[in-house]
């Protein structure tokens, strides 16, 4: 799995040099719109065809676990944020605004740019894409070691993006818990950062 990942990474990017000019974002945008519209269906598919698995992430112990995945996702979030970003030179407030978008690049870059900044908005979008691509490359490597763990690794990705290989990598179980960590962070991105704007 890590072989394909970085063998497409690099394909791509070798294209891009090659073969494609800014122009032709637009028609990658939606190639990888539709591209990642698949992945899910078939991860969704491939997860809903176990309803026995579904039927016990209702239970009490389960939801105790999702919660617990999803408090230690908003923690090492944030204050891995803080303290990477206190590392590297900004503030602290900063750091933790950038670090808010909890792996979500798009909708992050989009409201800090418009709120506090060009370079904080492009801060969001460089970190949280990092982290999309990191936890792409990190959980073939880390899947024998630390199961449940990978699930906190993609943040809000782990409902779309990053699914596939914790599908693949860790089983359905972790492959539910990802799609529920991920669809409730992507609830709460939208009034965390407005919050953290607010302070």
């Amino acid at each position: 799995m890590i072989k394909l990942i970085f063998t497409a990474l690099f394909l791509g990017f070798l294209s891009g040099r090659l073969f494609f000019s800014p122009q032709s974002v637009p028609m990658l945008d939606s190639v990888l719109t539709v591209m990642l519209a698949i992945m899910v269906f078939c991860s969704g598919a491939d997860i809903g065809s176990s309803r026995s698995l579904v039927k016990q992430f209702l239970k009490p112990k389960m939801l105790g676990l999702v919660t617990s995945v999803l408090v230690v996702t908003n923690l090492g979030s944030l204050l891995g944020g803080v303290l990477c970003g206190m590392a590297a030179g900004l503030a602290a407030y900063d750091s933790l605004l950038v670090s808010s978008g909890l792996g979500w690049y798009s909708l992050s870059s989009i409201l800090l740019s418009t709120t506090a900044g060009t370079e904080m908005g492009t801060m969001a979008f460089i970190s949280n894409s990092l982290r999309e691509l990191l936890t792409l490359l990190l959980v073939p490597l880390l899947a024998h070691w630390a199961r449940w763990s990978c699930v906190v690794l993609g943040g809000a990705t782990t409902m779309d993006s990053t699914m596939p290989v914790i599908l693949k990598c860790l089983g359905r179980p972790a492959a539910i818990l990802g799609f529920l960590n991920g669809f409730l962070l992507t609830c709460e991105v939208p009034v965390l950062i407005p919050f953290l704007l607010s302070l």
